[in-house]
C-alpha cells in the first residue's frame, strides 16, 4: 500500500494537521451548506423566472405605462402595506414589482406587467423558495444572530484554508509539480490525498476572495476601517437630506422622479427606485453603466421627494477609492464582476467545499478504520 508522506512531520507540523483536521470535521457541513446555498443564489433571477414565471415573465407591448397610476393600484389592493423599493424591469420580458412588507409586516413582492398595467399576483418572501435560499446562506434563517454566527465561521474557514496552504507546501522541490495533480492510476487511496490536495491549491485564492468578501457583511466596521487606513480616503457613504417641509407636503410622482433621473447618464436606463422611509429620506434610482460589476447598478441618484429636483447624483465614478473597495465586496462574493463567465465559475466554486469536505473525511475515516493484514514488502497505512 503507497505511503502518501514519507518524511517524519515536525511538532509545528503536527500541530497545523491537527488544526486543518479539527477545523474541516467542526465546519466541514456548515461550509458545504452555506456554499451549495450560495452557488444556487449566483443565478438567483434566472431561477425565479424559471419557477414562478407567470409572475416574474411578460410579453413585451409597446411602451410602459405610467408608474405612479400603477403604484397606486397596487396599493390599493394591499390595505396597509407599506412599500420601500420598485425594481424595474432589464429586459423587455421582465415584470414590474413592488418590494414592501404587508399590513402584517410580512415581506413580500407585488408584481405587476408594466406594459399593460395588469396586476400579476403577490408572493410572500416566507414563502419564496429563492428568498428561503438566500437567507439560509446569508443568515443561517436566524437573521442578525445567524449572520454573524456565519461571519466567524468565515474567519474560521479561512484559517481552514491557510492550514490547508501549509500542509500542501512541498518539502522538497522535487515534489512541486506533484502537488497540483492527481495521479488516477495510483491506489484509491492516493487518489483521494491527490483530489484533495489538487483541490484545495487551485481552488484556494478564489475560495479565499469569496470567504473574505462573505465576511464583510457581518463586520462592515473593520473593513470600513481597513479600506479608509490603507487608501486613505472616506469609505463611508449617505444620502442627501431633503429641505424640512410640513409632513402633509406630497410626494411628486414616480413618472417625475424618473424623468428628474434621466437627465443623468440618459444612456443608463434606471433598474431601482428606493422610495423614502421617512419624512426626511428621499427618492434614490439606481443606474447602472455598462462594465459596472454591481448589477443593481452603482450610480445613485437622489430627487427631493416634495419638489422632484435633483439633489445630488453619486456617481460611481465620483467615488473615492475606499468606497469603490466597499462596494466591490457583493460582485466579489457573488461572482458579478466578470458577467457570465465568472458567475458560472463562481457556482463551480461553490462545489469545491464539498469535494474538500468529502475527500477530507474519507481519508480522516481511512485512518480510524482498523488496519489491514500487512503484505511484505508493502508501505504502512495512510
Amino acid at each position: 500500500m503507497e505511503r502518501i508522506d514519507r518524511a517524519p512531520q515536525s511538532g509545528r507540523r503536527r500541530i497545523v494537521r491537527l488544526v486543518h483536521l479539527s477545523l474541516g470535521l467542526v465546519l466541514g457541513l456548515w461550509v458545504v451548506l452555506v456554499s451549495l446555498t450560495g452557488s444556487l443564489i449566483v443565478f438567483r433571477e434566472e431561477l425565479e423566472n424559471a419557477l414562478r414565471p407567470g409572475l416574474t415573465r411578460v410579453s413585451p407591448g409597446g411602451e410602459w405605462t405610467p408608474l405612479q397610476p400603477v403604484f397606486d393600484r397596487v396599493r390599493s389592493a394591499f390595505p396597509g402595506a407599506t412599500f420601500h423599493t420598485v425594481n424595474l424591469p432589464t429586459a423587455p420580458d421582465r415584470s414590474l414589482s413592488f418590494w414592501g412588507h404587508d399590513a402584517s409586516g410580512r415581506s413580500f413582492h407585488a408584481y405587476v406587467n408594466p406594459f399593460s398595467g395588469e396586476l400579476l399576483g403577490s408572493d410572500l418572501a416566507d414563502d419564496n423558495l429563492t428568498e428561503w435560499i438566500y437567507l439560509f446562506h446569508a443568515q443561517l434563517l436566524g437573521g442578525g444572530t445567524g449572520e454573524r454566527i456565519n461571519g466567524l465561521g468565515v474567519l474560521a474557514w479561512v484559517a481552514l484554508l491557510g492550514s490547508g496552504l501549509v500542509l500542501w507546501l512541498p518539502r522538497s522541490s522535487r515534489r512541486w509539480r506533484e502537488g497540483f495533480g492527481v495521479r488516477w492510476r495510483a491506489q484509491w487511496r492516493r487518489r483521494w490525498y491527490d483530489v484533495h490536495r489538487a483541490v484545495g491549491v487551485w481552488g484556494a485564492v478564489p475560495l479565499l476572495v469569496v470567504s473574505v468578501t462573505g465576511a464583510y457583511f457581518p463586520f462592515q466596521g473593520p473593513f470600513r476601517w481597513l479600506a479608509e487606513t490603507v487608501t486613505g480616503s472616506r469609505a463611508a457613504e449617505d444620502s442627501p437630506r431633503p429641505p424640512v417641509r410640513a409632513a402633509a407636503t406630497p410626494w411628486v410622482s414616480l413618472d417625475a422622479v424618473l424623468k428628474t433621473a434621466s437627465r443623468v447618464l440618459p444612456e443608463a436606463p434606471p433598474n431601482w427606485i428606493h422610495l423614502p422611509a421617512h419624512d426626511a429620506d428621499v427618492f434614490t434610482v439606481r443606474k447602472r453603466l455598462p462594465g459596472e460589476w454591481r448589477l443593481e447598478g452603482a450610480n445613485h441618484l437622489h430627487v427631493d421627494p416634495a419638489t422632484g429636483e435633483l439633489l445630488r447624483a453619486d456617481l460611481h465614478a465620483d467615488r473615492t477609492p475606499a468606497q469603490r473597495l466597499m462596494r466591490s465586496m457583493f460582485p466579489l462574493h457573488a461572482g458579478t464582476f466578470g458577467g457570465l463567465g465568472t458567475r458560472i465559475a463562481w457556482v463551480v466554486l461553490g462545489w469545491l467545499p464539498a469535494v474538500l469536505f468529502l475527500s477530507g473525511f474519507v481519508l480522516w475515516w481511512r485512518r480510524l478504520s482498523p488496519p489491514s493484514k500487512s503484505v511484505p514488502g508493502a508501505s504502512p497505512p495512510l
